[in-house]
This record gives C-alpha cells, structure tokens and sequence, in this order.
C-alpha cells in the first residue's frame, strides 16, 4: 500500500499546485498555461493508473473463475463413471485441490478485495483532482475564484456556484437531513410551466462537484428551467452515497430512504412554486438511484437521463413500472461500471447479489415498459463529438423512432472510448438540455 500513500501525496501535490496555480498565475500567461497543461497530464496519470488496477481486478476475477471451474470438474468426475473411476477421480480430485489449495484461494479473495479498495481509493483520488482542475479552468477562463470553490461547506460551495447563474437561491430542507438541498430558479419562471431538472452526484461526490462536472447551473435562465441540487448521507467512511434499492448498501440497514427523501424534497421545492415536468439527472450512483425513481414511480416525473449509472439485476421493485423517457450515455472503456454490465458475484461472503445491468440491457428494459421493442443491431441516427478526452465523434446515438407509449423516447448515447469521468463541456451540456427539455 506504499505506493497508494505515494499516489496520495501526489494527488496532494497537485491540489496544492493548483491552489498555487490560481493565486500567482494569469489567464493571460503563457506560463501559466503551461503549469495547466502540466496539472492535466498528471490527473491523466491518475487515470491511468485507476484503469490499471481495475484490469488487474479483472485478471484476478478470470483467475478465480478458473479455479471454480477446476473445482466443479473435479466434482463430475468424482461422481460419474465406474467404482474404478470413481476411485481415480477421488484420487485425481485430491491432487488437484491440493494443487489448487484453500490458501490460495483464500488469497486471491482477499487480494481482489484488496484491489476493490484500492480502485475506489483510486476513484476518489481522480475525481478530486478532476473536480479541482475543473475549477481552475473556470478560474483561468475568469468565471470563478478556485479558492472559493475549495473553501466552506458543500453548502456554501453549491451557493456560490448557483448564484452565478443570476437566478434566485433557494434551501431546500428536509427533517432527517442535515444539509439542505439548494434549489435555483430562473428570473423568468412560469408557474405551472417552467420544468424542474434534479441533478443527482455519483458516490464519493456531493452538489459541488456535481454542479462543477456539469453545470447545469450555468443555463437555468437561457434554457427556462429550474434546478435541484441534492447531497446523499455519508457511508462509515464519509463518502456520500444514494440508496438505489430497496435493498442496497451496507450503509443503507440504518433505513435510509432515498425515494421518500428525494419525493419529499420535490414536493418541498413545489412549495416555491408549481412546476411543470420534472427530469433527473444523475452520474454513476446517482444515475442509479435516477432509474430507481423512476421504477417507484415518483409524482411528476417525465424522462430519467444516467451517465455511466444503470440498475440492479435482481431489482423487483421495478416490475408494473409506468414508462418515462430514457437516455442512457455509457462509456465503452468505463472500467467502473461496465458498458457491458456485471455479472460476477460478490466475492464478499454475504449471498448479496450485488449484479447490475448493462447499457443496451437498460434501454431494452425500458423499451418493453413503454411498449416498443429495442431492436437487435440498431444504426445510429447521429454521432456527437462530446468527450474531449477522445478524439474525433466519439458518441453513437441510438433512439427508438416510433412504437412506444405516446410522448415516450428511449435512447443510448454510445461514448466509444469513454472513460467513466468523460471529459464533458459545453457540447455535452447543450446535447443534454435539448434531449431532456424536449420530453414534454
């Protein structure tokens, strides 16, 4: 784990060259350019390092499958054939788990689970350095202080962030929580009319840093609608988190409810005023509990978007879902929550089937909600240059053209490419807005 502290300080390093960064440099400098250059080079060497280990993670899965299927051979010849047979099998089954031993077994369970702790450390790790490089670009374009962004509550930071947008600031609280949700309406709101986006983060972050990765923020008063901005409890290690099950997360046997909180503090918003459509929106965790919404059927609610966030398998709670829109955008070299899906057991020891669904599972799955059929070797109707980090048009977008319950779209934007933290900008922005607003 030396080299993990190693990394730490260097991700240390450059939150504190940032700081440095934002306070001596000048957008105007071409050495400061520099230093910003230099500062992305190094949260791609986070990166690359997260994909690394979440590789080696998958080689210790193949390894483990392997052993399994050494096990269960060993068991059929054990119980077929002749006495004789029978007798070597026996004798065969002996070398063989001796060969393959408990203690390595055991030790390969627990250095995968190793290598589990150490990609969300990982993760962590890349998404600060992410956020904060984030924040010095806005910074050197002279829309923000950095400074500012790093400093206060997730509260006061989500403020600062909302009230450059010109629109009125507004806490939305709930009883059981202690940070109010922050919620910002557009100067020329209609009531009734102007729809209401929630904009859910993924685990780990909070409305800061969901509001930096994707400022909706920035286009309340532009694009007409107003914008909810919500934080998740904190697990026992401090990271926050939403509840996207019925049955979900360690930290969720205390009953944290997150349909009910989430329903609650739309109805509260409500209370500033009558809103039209209501859209969510959420990131990795956060595009979780957005489909889990939308199975439980929360009042008002018209489309669901996730970025690189899907469902769990064995999730009942869906079955007799009314149909909403969909957009589903996936990174295909997401190596967090895979394009693909999971299918692999949780290796943990506690029977909890911990699987989640695949991209093209989840627009099939709410395709056959809304009545229409998700076709097998679907053409992309478009293809959209959003990802920075990946040149050229990276997104593939899919969608259903006819067939569907009225009103209803379900669509994929395929990130060929992708990471699980695509570098998003305005393009992304504008793309998203334009698909959620127009689910009317």
């Amino acid at each position: 784990m030396g080299w993990l502290r190693l990394l730490g300080r260097s991700a240390a390093c450059v939150l504190a060259a940032a700081i440095l960064f934002a306070c001596a440099g000048s957008s105007q400098d071409p050495a400061s350019d520099e230093r910003l250059i230099a500062l992305e080079a190094k949260t791609r060497s986070l990166e690359e390092s997260l994909e690394a280990l979440a590789r080696e993670n998958s080689a210790l899965r193949d390894e483990i499958a392997i052993l399994s299927e050494q096990a269960d051979s060993v068991e059929g010849r054990d119980a077929a054939g002749s006495a004789r047979d029978q007798e070597q099998g026996v004798a065969a089954a002996e070398e063989e788990q001796q060969a393959i031993g408990e203690d390595g077994r055991t030790d390969v369970l627990e250095r995968l689970d190793d290598l589990d702790a150490r990609v969300r450390d990982m993760e962590d790790l890349a998404a600060m350095v992410e956020w904060v490089l984030r924040a010095v670009e806005q910074w050197a374009k002279g829309q923000d202080d950095p400074l500012s962004l790093l400093e206060g509550t997730v509260l006061e930071r989500t403020v600062r962030l909302a009230a450059e947008s010109g629109g009125e600031v507004h806490h939305i609280s709930h009883p059981e929580r202690d940070d109010p949700a922050v919620l910002l309406v557009p100067l020329a709101a209609v009531d009734g009319e102007t729809p209401l986006i929630v904009s859910l983060h993924g685990y780990g972050g909070d409305s800061s840093y969901q509001a930096t990765y994707v400022p909706l923020h920035e286009r309340i008063n532009t694009d007409g609608f107003a914008l909810l901005l919500p934080n998740g409890i904190r697990d026992g290690e401090g990271n926050r988190f939403w509840n996207p099950t019925d049955e979900c997360c360690e930290s969720a046997k205390g009953g944290q409810d997150d349909v009910a909180y989430l329903t609650e503090l739309v109805a509260g918003a409500e209370q500033v005023m009558d809103f039209g459509p209501v859209y969510f929106f959420g990131y990795s965790n956060g595009g979780f509990m957005s489909y889990h919404l939308a199975c439980k059927g929360l009042p008002g609610l018209r489309a669901v978007a996730s970025l690189a966030g899907t469902s769990y398998v064995e999730d009942s709670s869906c079955d007799g879902a009314s149909p909403v829109s969909v957009l589903h955008i996936h990174g295909t070299a997401d190596e967090v929550i895979l394009f693909e899906g999971d299918t692999e057991p949780d290796t943990k020891g506690d029977d909890k089937r911990a699987f989640y669904a695949g991209a093209v599972d989840m627009v099939t799955r709410w395709s056959h909600r809304a009545g229409c059929d998700w076709p097998e070797q679907p053409e992309p109707y478009t293809t959209l240059d959003l990802d920075r980090h990946v040149a050229g048009a990276e997104t593939r977008a899919f969608r259903l053209e006819s067939g569907c319950a009225d009103g209803v779209e379900i669509e994929l934007w395929m990130g060929v490419g992708s990471t699980h933290a695509p570098g998003y900008g305005d393009a992304f922005v504008d793309a998203l807005l334009d698909w959620l607003l127009s689910q009317e």
